[in-house]
Parts: C-alpha cells; sequence; structure tokens
C-alpha cells in the first residue's frame, strides 16, 4: 500500500529516486538546500522504500513552480504522480492569496506532455504562450 508523506525524505533517498528516474546528480549540499527550500513536498512510499515524489517551489505569492516529479519505473501507472500533482495544486490553491492570481508552472520530460494535460495544464506554445526556455549555470571547483 503507497502512503503519502508531506515532509522532507531523507537526502540519500532523494538522490538515489533521483538517479533511478535519469534526472542528473546532485551533491548532497544541492540536495539538501533544494528540499529546505520547497515551498511543499510530496513524498510516496511503498512500505519503507521511497517511490515518488515532487515539490513545489517559487515566491509562494505571484509564481510557483511543480519541480522534481519523479515516479520509480516500476511503480508507474497507479496514480502516484497523479496524486502527487493533485496536492501540490491544492496547497497552490490554499496559498494563494484572496481576491489574486497565482501562475503555477512545470517543465514537462518529453513524451510527458498528455499526461499533465490530463491534471490540468496548458501546453506551451499556444495561441498566448509562447515557449518556455531553460538555462543551466555550471560553476567549476576551484578547490
Amino acid at each position: 500500500m503507497i502512503r503519502y508523506l508531506e515532509e522532507k525524505p531523507d537526502i540519500k533517498d532523494y538522490l538515489e529516486l533521483r538517479k533511478s528516474v535519469g534526472f542528473h546528480d546532485l551533491s548532497p549540499k544541492q540536495a539538501e538546500i533544494a528540499l529546505d527550500n520547497a515551498l511543499k513536498i510530496v513524498a510516496a512510499y511503498d512500505g519503507n522504500e521511497i517511490v515518488g515524489m515532487g515539490r513545489l517551489v517559487g515566491d509562494g505569492a505571484v509564481i510557483c513552480y511543480i519541480q522534481d516529479i519523479m515516479i520509480r519505473q516500476d511503480h508507474r501507472g497507479c496514480g502516484i504522480g497523479a496524486y502527487i500533482i493533485k496536492r501540490l495544486v491544492e496547497y497552490t490553491e490554499e496559498i494563494t492569496l484572496p481576491g489574486t492570481k497565482m501562475m503555477l508552472g512545470l517543465m514537462s520530460k518529453k513524451g510527458s506532455e498528455s499526461f499533465y494535460e490530463k491534471c490540468g495544464f496548458i501546453k506551451r506554445p499556444n495561441d498566448e504562450l509562447g515557449n518556455g526556455f531553460t538555462m543551466y549555470i555550471f560553476k567549476e571547483d576551484t578547490k
């Protein structure tokens, strides 16, 4: 049975989950900072093993992003990702200030677009919104 916890997972578990789904490696310090600065984390466990996770980042007033939607391959297709997205959307609705609009964005892995559309997200580009863009910043270790 899958259980969901809305708390920071163990850093080692987070790094192993990232690796299992093919996300790029992070240092333990990067992982710690990323998890500590998340607005909300939802993690799925099968027994004591983390099998899925997502987190919400952003300013909590104007814009938030869903990051790190990761489901282990052997647990895909059973609603874990949909539940995590649903809970992160609900939390965003909870923190949106009365009388205001919050933008909630995410970046999809190629091939996952239809999943996010089923969850209510609008595909870009469209008649109103252009493409999203990414830039990676690399800093060499001078030690």
